[in-house]
């Protein structure tokens, strides 16, 4: 955390005040800035990586 402000720099994925929440669906990366752009799936992907979680039969960067 900050030494003098206190806010914490979250690893990503994560987000809050404490870094004890995980980023909401469609949403990736530090701080949670990222929106996930994925096609052919529910528009979720890794909050880590922003990789795309396909739906069966769709593959690619993107599920494309």
């Amino acid at each position: 955390c900050h030494p003098v402000t206190g806010e914490c720099t979250c690893p990503p994925g994560w987000t809050g005040h404490d870094c004890k929440h995980p980023c909401n669906a469609g949403r990736w990366g530090p701080r949670c800035e990222n929106t996930c752009v994925c096609n052919n799936s529910d528009g979720s992907c890794d909050p880590v990586t922003g990789s795309c979680f396909c739906e069966p039969g769709f593959t690619g960067k993107h599920c494309e």
